[in-house]
């Protein structure tokens, strides 16, 4: 039984040209079969895929970068340093207090 062929006709830049004969050359088939394999494939649902995982990766980025400022800001405010003394001096005050518990 042969099958119903349709001809259809593509032009292509120079570039997409060579593109297109290095890439059957080098899975060994003929351009028209590897233009057929690539519609048979279905690209359209893994490029869908691809650009819903692409977003879900920047949405998480953006997020990190977000937290990553926050903690930055906090770090290097003056709030931030002065707690820092403060937990300096009590963790002191701490030392004394249980190494008078000791003695």
């Amino acid at each position: 039984m042969k099958k119903n062929l349709k001809q259809f006709t593509v032009r292509l830049t120079e570039e997409d040209h060579l593109k297109l004969i290095y890439q059957a050359d080098k899975l060994n088939v003929s351009q028209a079969e590897f233009l057929r394999e690539l519609i048979r494939k279905n690209l359209i649902d893994d490029i869908k895929e691809y650009n819903e995982i692409i977003d879900d990766l920047r949405k998480v980025t953006r997020n990190l970068s977000n937290n990553i400022n926050q903690i930055a800001k906090k770090v290097n405010s003056a709030t931030m340093i002065n707690e820092l003394e403060e937990a300096k001096n009590l963790h002191e005050e701490i030392v004394k207090v249980w190494q008078l518990l000791k003695s």
